[in-house]
């Protein structure tokens, strides 16, 4: 382990973070040093880099995120009954545990560097051009990975927007490079921080540059971004408008049937808006790196986890449906001449960075994709009555499986789809909840659905006060101003 300054002292204000060490290297360089300060663009590119390193670790989209989305529904569960996956899926938190999987903290790291990235890059005098977008393309991604953040702690957070109508508590509104115990201002609605979202969101489209930028935000990652915040707020008009641009000006395409599978090997392909980078050179751990999710949901090979099986009622999805591509990422390992020897059915999705020579311990998260696109143009376009909503949807069934049929759009037909599509991305959960859905668990259907027992809340919607996380007592310890949310003890 070793100190770093993540982005330093800029006219009197620093920000210091501790991390592991290994990741100041190159691939990608960010972090700038301590002794310097933020005063050429070279450092705010070092600062930009930087904006994504938590996002990627296991705290966020490298594991606990991701189970927060697919772990609270039904997409997967853990083997057994213990660990923090067990405590995720069986939603058996209390907030008198000292800390809670870190997301609150890391999220507000990540949101202390995007505050200081956009208050000092006006410092930096640029005249040409050329160096004159590239600032603003670095300020632009400073507003988009602070308005990820803030998507994503009231989502985590605070009820359903359309639960009611946003008036649940959110985030804690931060916009300088102060952490939230030092702020001492409390927590806004839900629609308060959707305004703020998406405020962030119109100052990033205006800066960012339309060009791919592998492993950052642009504006096509922006745009869809924005397209997803307008769906969970209930604004389908708006939703849709962008998921069609998308769809229609960016440079990002789906992938075809035939390269469906080898897509998830592959880093940088056109079907990935937005997609974080792991590598050797620049990891924040030494053991491997990012592996406490998709180590865990591997099976096929000695090392591997194996901790992590996708449910019965997600295979199910496919048994009317043999020819789906998705239904081959579908994996037995058989009792006797199986790798582990469990009997059980994995998911065979996250195959590693393949063209960089990685095993399954190192996969690309990818937090935007353009089939997303898609189908919030047929959810959107299906509430707004858009003639062509329900060809968005049949694109992306027949993308994954050419023999399917044209079917109408349906909500339940999009829910499906999306359930087919995204397992292991994190999206799950959220779908349910935002559309005032139920989850169930029931053990008699499927003996590894151990939280389908009395012990635990087997059925559950959007109004169980434990579809939102609690505040933890190590933050409000330290900021006992902070609001804690229904149902938990103060």
């Amino acid at each position: 382990m070793k100190t770093i300054y993540t982005i330093l002292v800029i006219s009197g204000i620093s920000l210091g973070m501790v991390s592991c060490g290994g990741f100041l290297d190159k691939y990608p360089t960010d972090s700038v040093a301590a002794s310097k300060a933020l005063v050429t663009l070279y450092d705010a590119g070092v600062a930009a880099n930087g904006l994504y390193t938590d996002l990627k670790y296991y705290t966020l989209y490298g594991r606990y995120f991701v189970e927060m989305g697919d772990m609270r529904a039904d997409n997967l569960y853990p083997r057994t009954l213990n660990g923090t996956s067990s405590t995720i899926y069986t939603l058996d938190y209390e907030s008198e545990a000292n800390t809670y999987f870190s997301l609150w903290n890391a999220y507000y790291t990540t949101i202390m560097k995007a505050n200081t990235l956009i208050q000092n890059i006006e410092t930096l005098e640029v005249t040409s051009d050329s160096d004159i977008a590239t600032k603003n393309d670095y300020l632009g991604q400073a507003y988009a990975v602070r308005a990820l953040c803030y998507f994503d702690i009231a989502r985590l957070y605070g009820y359903p927007y359309l639960y009611d109508n946003g008036a649940s508590l959110g985030a804690v509104p931060i916009l300088t490079p102060v952490a939230p115990s030092e702020s001492r201002v409390p927590r806004e609605t839900v629609a308060q921080t959707y305004s703020r979202i998406l405020d962030d969101l119109t100052n990033a489209l205006g800066l960012l540059s339309k060009e791919k930028n592998l492993g950052h935000f642009n504006y096509w990652a922006a745009k869809l971004l924005q397209a997803r915040v307008f769906l969970y707020k209930g604004d389908y008009p708006n939703a849709y408008s962008a998921a069609k641009e998308v769809i229609a000006d960016s440079p990002y395409r789906y992938v075809p049937n035939t390269e469906y599978l080898a897509y998830w090997g592959k880093e940088g392909d056109d079907e990935s808006v937005l997609e974080l980078l792991v590598s050797t050179e620049g990891d924040i751990d030494y053991d491997g790196g990012f592996i406490a999710l998709y180590h865990n949901l591997w099976f096929d090979d000695s090392n591997a986890g194996a901790g992590i099986i996708p449910t019965k009622k997600w295979r199910n999805l496919f048994a009317n449906t043999p020819n789906d591509v998705r239904a081959q990422m579908i994996a037995y390992d058989d009792p006797e001449t199986g790798m582990k020897k469990t009997g059980e059915y994995w998911l065979k999705k996250f195959i590693g960075n393949q063209d960089r020579g990685y095993t399954f311990r190192r996969n690309n998260p990818r937090v935007l994709r353009i089939t997303e696109a898609y189908l919030i143009a047929a959810e959107a376009g299906m509430e707004t009555n858009a003639p062509d909503a329900a060809s968005f949807l049949n694109i992306i069934r027949k993308r994954a499986d050419p023999t399917a049929q044209d079917i109408p759009v349906t909500l339940d037909a999009i829910q499906t789809e999306r359930q087919k599509e995204f397992i292991g991305e994190g999206h799950r959960f959220f779908d349910v909840m935002r559309r005032g859905g139920t989850i169930t668990r029931d053990m008699s259907i499927d003996e590894h659905d151990y939280a389908g027992t009395s012990a635990y809340k087997s059925s559950f919607s959007w109004d169980y006060y434990k579809v939102v996380l609690p505040i933890a007592k190590s933050e409000r310890s330290i900021y006992p101003e902070l609001q804690q949310n229904p149902g938990y003890k103060d």
